[in-house]
């Protein structure tokens, strides 16, 4: 009936593939339907606009489409894809400080970060 609901479904990235995905942030009135004629989604791979009546599920959080580490690199959709890159792995090389400072510029992530890694 084209309503959004709270039931969270777990797919495969090939399960996915079959289905139009929206968005997390896309727009939704009091009764969580799409308020746009036209949602911007995935399918089979491609970003695409389709039909508000094609869309079969929607994003749980905008976060989930990149790792724990490319999470953590502040203005990540403005970086260039191989600066990214070269960002989360370092990431993954770093070690931690003897007396910890709060960053300067974060992304609202490091909370959850320290809190998941003990």
């Amino acid at each position: 009936d084209g309503k959004v609901t709270k039931e969270v479904i777990y797919l495969s990235a090939m399960e996915e593939a079959k289905h139009y995905v929206a968005q997390a942030n896309s727009s939704l009135d009091s009764e969580g339907r799409f308020t746009e004629e036209f949602v911007v989604c995935r399918h089979a791979g491609e970003v695409l606009m389709a039909p508000r009546d094609h869309v079969d599920l929607m994003d749980v959080s905008p976060k989930q489409l990149v790792s724990v580490a490319a999470a953590l690199i502040p203005f990540l959709e403005k970086d260039d894809a191989n600066r990214a890159l070269m960002g989360s792995n370092m990431q993954r090389q770093a070690v931690p400080l003897v007396r910890a400072e709060a960053p300067f510029v974060g992304t609202g992530m490091e909370a959850i970060v320290a809190r998941e890694s003990g």
